[in-house]
């Protein structure tokens, strides 16, 4: 899987989308304005709203369209390249790794048997991205593919399928 930043001077979005074998898996679209992510695979969508709980927390609180708390992201403060994302109550942890390919890896326990890795845009030309540099792209890549890891018919092939190559 890779996550592909598109950039659209004319759009106030920022989008993001999720490609595993050249599919679309999920499409997150951020409103800086608003600070929302809309959020849709398939027939599944959903809006988030991202709050920070402090400057010095290294936390985002994720709320509903309605103003609930569905979940939370954090980084570790002592390790900037690692923390846990919380959604309806699932949680999952992660490492982003900036070797020679930009790498995240969602894993539940041990980051040696990760549930999902994917690579992020590298810096070129026509994309600034770098993953040192974006918190609010990896906020973004965080919460698209843990919600989407969340969903049930993912959930169920997740089972089926080796995890590495998912």
């Amino acid at each position: 899987m890779n996550w592909e930043v598109v950039t659209n001077d004319r759009s106030s979005l920022q989008e993001y989308r999720l490609i595993d074998h050249n599919e679309c898996k999920v499409i997150v679209k951020y409103n800086p304005l608003h600070r929302s992510a809309r959020i849709t695979s398939g027939t599944h969508h959903r809006l988030f709203y991202l709050e920070s709980a402090g400057s010095l927390s290294g936390k985002t609180i994720f709320k509903n369209e309605y103003g609930m708390e569905t979940g939370n992201l954090v980084h570790d403060k002592f390790h900037p390249q690692e923390g846990s994302v919380v959604i309806d109550n699932k949680k999952y942890k992660y490492l982003l790794q900036t070797n020679s390919l930009p790498e995240m890896i969602i894993y539940e326990n041990d980051h040696q048997q990760p549930i999902a890795t994917c690579t992020l845009d590298t810096p070129s030309p026509n994309n600034n991205y770098s993953v040192n540099t974006s918190a609010i792209d990896n906020n973004c890549f965080l919460l698209g593919l843990c919600w989407y890891l969340f969903l049930p018919e993912v959930k169920q092939d997740h089972l089926q399928l080796d995890p590495v190559n998912h």
